[in-house]
């Protein structure tokens, strides 16, 4: 019986000395899902940028990067006007049951990541772009914007990788990396035109609130905007810039895809067919 005692008391204290190491890796992970703290608030960052390029196919600028384009990547300009809702997915979402999304959400379109500076290709851009196309989920890509990066060696990736053909919607342009300095929104804006005289539609920029009115307060007025905010509460852009879209939430959950993913909507009056490629 003493014996007994004495080892329930060992067990006891085992678990007592690893609960502070448990509460250490329950704040790291924290940290490697984009949260960082500022006093007692947590601040999230909406689009967790590929810090490790393991993840993602590393490709040389001058590579041979053409596919034939299958009909079930081919896209036909066709929008889903049943809903209002949507979703952006990428690597961070490994693989999606498209069909089981479908059948079950009330989702009419996804922006899918497709490339990232001037050399990184999301490694499910393709799988995704099949699987919505299969669905009838319309669909666009994203370009994630790097203002450290030539814009013009970005832009030409991008156009490589982001087929005119193949897009529902416009492309949407990531930004929420500062830097550059004073050229930041020169090179930023380089970009948007190349971009918008290749695919001949304005693209759909995204930001995240205090981003945009911190640092692009005022520009590109007459462009399409989707703005993440995850709040009850709509976004107030400090210059009264209308948007087209709300990112609302980070950790959405869907049937047929794996962990969080971002979720956003069409703001009232506003109709998926104003993005039509």
């Amino acid at each position: 019986m003493h014996l007994y005692i004495r080892h329930i008391i060992a067990l006891t204290l085992g678990l007592c000395m690893t609960m502070p190491t448990l509460a250490e890796d329950s704040h790291d992970k924290r940290k490697r899902k984009g949260h960082t703290t500022a006093g007692n608030s947590v601040i999230v960052e909406p689009d967790r940028p590929a810090l490790q390029a393991r993840m993602q196919y590393t490709l040389e600028p001058q590579a041979d990067f053409h596919v034939n384009v299958s009909e079930a990547t081919r896209g036909h300009g066709h929008i889903n006007v049943n809903h209002r809702q949507g979703i952006d997915v990428s690597h961070y979402q490994y693989t999606i049951d498209w069909e089981r999304l479908a059948q079950n959400e009330n989702i009419s379109y996804a922006y899918i990541k497709a490339t990232e500076g001037n050399s990184l290709l999301d490694d499910y851009y393709r799988q995704n772009l099949e699987g919505a196309h299969r669905v009838g989920i319309s669909v666009g890509s994203y370009h994630f914007y790097r203002p450290n990066v030539n814009w013009r060696e970005q832009f030409e990736f991008m156009k490589r990788i982001v087929r005119v053909e193949e897009q529902d919607l416009v492309p949407l342009i990531d930004i929420e990396k500062y830097g550059g300095g004073s050229r930041f929104v020169p090179d930023l804006r380089e970009f948007i035109l190349a971009v918008e005289r290749h695919y001949g539609r304005k693209p759909l920029l995204y930001t995240y609130q205090n981003f945009y009115n911190k640092h692009l307060r005022g520009q590109f007025p007459d462009y399409p905007w989707m703005i993440a905010c995850y709040s009850d509460k709509q976004p107030v852009l400090s210059d009264g810039q209308p948007y087209i879209m709300w990112q609302y939430s980070c950790k959405g959950r869907l049937s047929g895809i794996r962990g969080d993913v971002d979720r956003s909507c069409l703001m009232e009056s506003y109709s998926l067919r104003q993005l039509k490629m």
